[in-house]
């Protein structure tokens, strides 16, 4: 019998079998892609130090007449579109603690030593001794767990590490022994990142500037710390899985003044100098210009470097189409101006904020009490991830305040540092400074010229301004302050009859959060009546 040859008819059919077979297989692997990726991407950015008047938002960042005074429109597209945290605090107010509570979602003495407890005759004294090591619970290994690919990049200051050398100030960084050293430095904070959670880390300053690297590259770098997160985003692209990164900035940290520090060496880095500069973001030397035209001061000129950073990590989120399926969250990790290295309002407020249109509503503003603390559970809760059995999360979820919900999650916010304790409850403020015998001994000893944290004159850094600041009760046992009347904290109405009640009802919520976390701390309850 002889076969028939085949028709156009049938060319046709099989070609469009064929086509809808493999359209088929593609939505298919898409779906499966989409299914995983109902748990979003996370995004922290932790900027360091950063002035409350870089930010448009802010009555800092506006001239009298309202108008912005910085050129961020990253950011402004981000407020925009996102959710601010009008009553945004950190549990404690310097960089390493507050990092600790970011990453955990505990507070900074849970991390403590315990020889450190025992040198203080068992008080949790909450400074730079805490870190982050292997054993310790935290979002990235919660997240990789869960199958996270995770990053992070820029400033380190909290997971313990240790370099394997130790480089002079004075070293010269193109010398090749001093490269390798440096090289091998960053590499062994790169591990100690995977040690903790991260899947991939890169660009990672150790601390400030000035502590770790030699002269010749203590400069800020931002197009390094944009290129790992880059680097990040395009491994992240080639997995389908949802990631985490965890973005820390050194700007706007010293050691140079504002509207300076990007105007160091492009090619200076921890691991010492590039061979060529990196074009990831605007250039550097259109800084300058833009600010001028826009008629701006130039000490707003670091804020913009950042702002393009932001920039950059946006516009690649795009490319890799996964810009609509990320959620950020922005905060700076304590106030700066007027409290550093304290626990009054100064040091212990912040700013933060939200965004992820996806995810979120937009254009809120909360005047719900918001903590650092928060960050670890509101991510948990939005990844669909149930934390660790043995993982006590000390934060709370702020999905509801992301929601629009107009419901507190906080009725009160505790705060520790070095020898004091402070409790926040309806715009009441009580602070307790109980120093230990060793550490009284050195402060009458100095003339009280010392700070909280410190406990030598002079204090370290900022915390002098704290100290100048609030001369007049710094070293006060015990004090109360309304928050609404007397928002700079000068008015010590501890002594005050009338005040009794309340003083007495911050103390027991305050002795709530002590007795649940480690070592003592000698709170009195009982208040002596002292009449004027």
């Amino acid at each position: 019998m002889k076969k028939s040859k085949p028709t156009i008819h049938t060319f046709f059919i099989c070609v469009f079998t064929l086509f809808i077979t493999v359209i088929s297989f593609a939505q298919k692997k898409d779906n499966s892609k989409s299914a995983l990726k109902k748990q979003p991407n996370i995004i922290f950015i932790v900027t360091d130090d950063q002035h409350r008047n870089q930010f448009n938002f802010l009555k800092e960042g506006q001239d009298e007449d309202g108008n912005p005074t910085n050129l961020t429109p990253n950011m402004d597209r981000l407020v925009r579109e996102g959710v601010i945290f009008d009553e945004s605090y950190v549990s404690t107010s310097i960089c390493t603690p507050s990092r600790y509570s970011i990453l955990t979602g505990n507070y900074a003495s849970r991390g403590s030593k315990k020889s450190n407890i025992k040198r203080y005759q068992g008080q949790t004294n909450v400074t730079w001794n805490v870190r982050i090591n292997s054993n310790t619970n935290n979002i990235a290994k919660e997240l990789q767990k869960n199958g996270y690919f995770t990053g992070g990049v820029g400033k380190n200051h909290v997971i313990h590490s240790i370099n394997p050398h130790k480089v002079p100030l004075s070293s010269n960084p193109r010398d090749s022994i001093v490269k390798s050293q440096l090289i091998e430095n960053q590499l062994a904070q790169i591990t100690s990142y995977k040690k903790v959670g991260f899947d991939f880390a890169g660009s990672i300053y150790k601390g400030n500037l000035p502590n770790h690297y030699p002269k010749a590259v203590e400069d800020h770098n931002m197009e390094w710390i944009v290129d790992s997160a880059l680097t990040f985003l395009t491994e992240a692209e080639k997995k389908e899985n949802p990631f985490f990164l965890y973005f820390a900035t050194t700007v706007a940290h010293g050691p140079d003044k504002l509207g300076s520090k990007h105007k160091g060496d492009p090619l200076a880095t921890p691991i010492g100098f590039l061979e060529k500069s990196l074009k990831v973001m605007p250039p550097r030397e259109t800084i300058g210009k833009r600010i001028e035209e826009a008629g701006l001061e130039q000490e707003k000129t670091d804020v913009l470097w950042l702002d393009d950073a932001i920039g950059a990590l946006l516009n690649k989120l795009d490319a890799i189409n996964e810009l609509e399926n990320t959620i950020i969250f922005f905060i700076n990790d304590h106030g700066v101006e007027f409290g550093k290295g304290s626990l009054y309002q100064g040091g212990v407020e912040t700013v933060s904020f939200a965004w992820g249109p996806s995810y979120i509503k937009s254009g809120i503003r909360t005047k719900h009490m918001v903590s650092n603390i928060d960050l670890v559970p509101t991510t948990l809760e939005l990844a669909k991830i149930e934390p660790s059995e043995n993982y006590k999360i000390d934060g709370r979820s702020m999905v509801p305040l992301l929601q629009g919900k107009d419901e507190p999650i906080h009725n009160s916010l505790y705060f520790e540092l070095g020898a004091t304790r402070a409790i926040l409850k309806d715009g009441k403020k009580y602070l307790s400074f109980k120093a230990p015998e060793n550490v009284k001994n050195r402060l009458e000893k100095n003339g009280k010229k010392a700070t909280h944290i410190c406990d030598k004159p002079g204090g370290r850094g900022s915390e002098k301004r704290a100290l100048k600041f609030y001369a007049k009760n710094y070293f006060t046992q015990d004090q109360f302050y309304d928050i609404s009347k007397d928002p700079f904290e000068q008015d010590n109405g501890y002594k005050n009859t009338f005040n009794e009640d309340l003083v007495k009802e911050l103390k027991l919520v305050l002795k709530k959060y002590i007795d649940d976390l480690p070592g003592t701390f000698p709170l009195s309850i009982s208040k002596p009546i002292v009449k004027d």
